[in-house]
């Protein structure tokens, strides 16, 4: 056999190896591509779950950002909620503390009041049983001539029938009604339970008009009960401090009926025995109705 045969078969038996390699290269190739596509299949796959997943996560994310921030605002808020309402505890227990402290002082007072009022309610006693008893001896010396009324303020007033002090008409003292202020004055006026005592002198007529004058009632009863309070000074040794004289003509009359009973009624003169406590009535009443109103308050 010559070269060029030789050669021809070795050209073949190379080639054929060469497609055998090829062969075996492009199935190992295939096979890889295959196996490739296979794997970026499942990565694809893969990926499109990792998206989702991502979407879901964004989601949830987005979901958990808006329940941090509501969580938050409500936080915020519960804690102004909190800061107000350990504002107003503080207020309250501030509040509190400043009404336990009034109902103390309202407590206070209250025992301070009530022993004013127990003091008051003692000394309007006094006065009482002391005028009782001069009421008790006026209406055994003076019997129907002068009577005598003791009111809740501890005021003590005599009164005397005008005609027995007076002529009809007249501002000049009887000699009956100068001994009847004498007695008066001895019995009652100088008497050492009453020496504080202020003393009013009041006139008073009845509603006839003097000589059909009304003016002149004021006259006769103003200068009556200056007539009495000048004997009174001058003669029964009353001191002047203790003495005033008013004149009501007939605007204060103690029997309203037209009948010469009546008139002769209001034909007077009263003598008012005035206590230096002479508020001790009106301030009893206010005192009372504070003590009312203390109560009420301490119950609150």
């Amino acid at each position: 056999m010559n070269k060029k045969g030789i050669l021809a078969i070795v050209s073949i038996c190379v080639l054929a190896i060469a497609a055998i390699i090829l062969a075996v290269l492009l199935h190992s190739t295939s096979t890889d591509l295959e196996q490739t596509q296979a794997e970026l299949a499942i990565t694809n796959i893969a990926l499109q779950e990792t998206e989702t997943a991502k979407a879901n996560l964004e989601k949830k994310l987005t979901e958990t950002q808006s329940t941090l921030e509501k969580t938050r605002l409500d936080l915020s808020q519960t804690q102004e909620i909190l800061q107000n309402a350990s504002e107003a505890a503080r207020k309250i227990a501030a509040e509190r503390s400043t009404l336990q402290k009034d109902k103390r002082a309202l407590e206070r007072e209250k025992e301070n009041l009530r022993a004013k009022l127990t003091e008051i309610e003692s000394e309007l006693q006094r006065i009482r049983e002391q005028s009782q008893r001069s009421i008790a001896a006026i209406q055994e010396r003076f019997k129907d001539t002068v009577g005598a009324v003791l009111d809740e303020a501890g005021r003590l007033t005599l009164d005397v029938k005008g005609k027995i002090l007076f002529e009809t008409g007249s501002a000049i003292l009887s000699t009956e009604g100068k001994e009847l202020l004498d007695a008066i004055s001895e019995e009652v006026l100088l008497n050492a339970a009453y020496s504080d005592y202020a003393i009013r002198i009041e006139g008073h007529t009845d509603n006839t008009p003097i000589g059909g004058d009304a003016l002149r009632n004021w006259n006769l009863s103003t200068e009556r009960a200056i007539a009495a309070v000048k004997y009174l000074q001058e003669h029964a040794d009353v001191s002047a401090e203790r003495l005033a004289a008013t004149g009501y003509a007939f605007y204060q009359p103690i029997d309203t009926a037209e009948t010469p009973e009546a008139k002769a009624k209001n034909r007077r003169i009263e003598i008012i025995l005035v206590p230096p406590q002479d508020f001790l009535a009106e301030l009893l009443t206010s005192l009372q109705n504070v003590m009312t109103s203390i109560e009420t308050k301490v119950a609150q």
